[in-house]
């Protein structure tokens, strides 16, 4: 009888153990804040961090049809550094904040030139911020930028500040950058690292004869080894796509875009750099394959597939060669070309960086541009067809 007795002392002693546990390590899931962006301004000497909330009923799926808007909040601290203006905003939080979620980090374009360490060091230290989120910057409103949907009610992260591949897979300008990656490139010597930038635009859409503002890449901000060197916008970068790693798809106009007589899409464009000397001086050879096909016709010239071809060529390198000359006007290695000297010629640029930083940029850094364009087909319909023997 004692032991029986002694047993249910246990059992009971063990179960309130189980239970104070309960209290006080496991968290309710609606007892948490999620936060899904996390935006970083500098200001009037002030830091302004800023976290996006977003209401979760409406991203998952339910047999309603009529789901309601997505409801957003975006909150704004304010303190002498990053972590403080975070924690300004602890104070009005309600609940805990929980990190693990956060897919998105913008940063203004001034806080970028108060320097990145002090901002992503905060990211690597605390054990529920991952590397993997998505990292813009911006030169507009950050908290216009994060009040900003998509389209049908949905939340932002149906929008290209959580979701840009798809995006980018359509038409490739500026490839979107992950944390981590950004933060290998700076500890790349030589390594010029492209940031792309949003910005809201409010003309392109409306609903109910009400313009709807939604987000877009409107250029890029330019880092060398946590240093701000430059912004471009996309205008000047359309020559880009073309060298980055990673181009899916992208369009061209032919001969120009002033004056189009044909359409052409290129798929999945492969370039690579090769350095040759003259004069003692490293120069880049620039050699591109990639397929393509005609996607519209405005008139009936270029008719001939050597004409189409060798005119989309000339366009393709005219938009190389103007970036490039965009980004030395601003002493910003758009293409990495120090970068590809670095690690496959490092005597050659071990003695250049060590006469001048930035002896390497001049307008006859590029020698020759050759691209081997194969237009595969003109795609289905009316007045698509390409005189080969042409």
């Amino acid at each position: 009888m004692k032991h029986k007795r002694l047993w249910k002392l246990v059992v009971m002693m063990l179960g309130l153990l189980v239970m104070s546990g309960c209290a006080t390590d496991v968290k309710d899931i609606d007892k948490l804040n999620y936060a899904s962006t996390i935006g970083v301004d500098y200001k009037d000497g002030k830091y302004h961090g800023y976290i996006q909330f977003n209401d979760f009923q409406s991203v998952a799926k339910t047999s309603d049809t009529q789901r309601s808007p997505s409801k957003i909040w975006v909150g704004e601290g304010v303190g002498d550094s990053f972590e403080e203006s975070l924690f300004d905003l602890y104070r009005t939080a309600q609940e805990k904040i929980y990190w693990g979620h956060v897919t998105a980090i913008v940063v203004s374009e001034e806080a970028f030139k108060q320097g990145i360490g002090n901002i992503y060091d905060s990211f690597v230290r605390y054990y529920e911020f991952r590397l993997t989120p998505w990292v813009y910057g911006t030169r507009e409103s950050i908290k216009e930028i994060l009040s900003t949907g998509g389209f049908f009610g949905q939340s932002p992260l149906s929008t290209i500040l959580h979701e840009p591949t798809g995006n980018y897979s359509q038409t490739s300008f500026i490839k979107p950058i992950k944390l981590h990656r950004l933060i290998g490139q700076m500890n790349e010597d030589g390594f010029t690292s492209c940031i792309p930038t949003l910005a809201v635009n409010k003309k392109s859409w409306v609903e109910k004869k009400n313009n709807e503002p939604k987000l877009t890449i409107d250029g890029a901000i330019f880092l060398k080894r946590e240093v701000y060197k430059s912004y471009i916008p996309v205008e000047e970068l359309i020559g880009l796509r073309w060298i980055q790693s990673g181009s899916v798809r992208a369009g061209v106009s032919v001969p120009s875009k002033t004056e189009p007589s044909v359409e052409i899409v290129v798929d999945n464009p492969k370039t690579k750099l090769k350095m040759v000397k003259i004069d003692d001086r490293p120069q880049f050879n620039i050699d591109m394959k990639a397929t393509g096909y005609v996607v519209s016709r405005i008139n009936n010239q270029l008719l001939g597939l050597q004409q189409l071809t060798q005119k989309s060529t000339e366009n393709i390198e005219k938009e190389i060669r103007k970036s490039f000359m965009a980004g030395m006007k601003r002493n910003t290695d758009i293409y990495n070309l120090e970068h590809d000297l670095f690690r496959y010629h490092y005597q050659d640029w071990k003695a250049i960086t060590t006469q001048s930083e930035g002896m390497l940029l001049n307008e006859n850094e590029i020698r020759d541009v050759h691209i081997d364009l194969n237009i595969e087909h003109t795609s289905a319909g009316k007045n698509s067809t390409i005189r080969r023997s042409e």
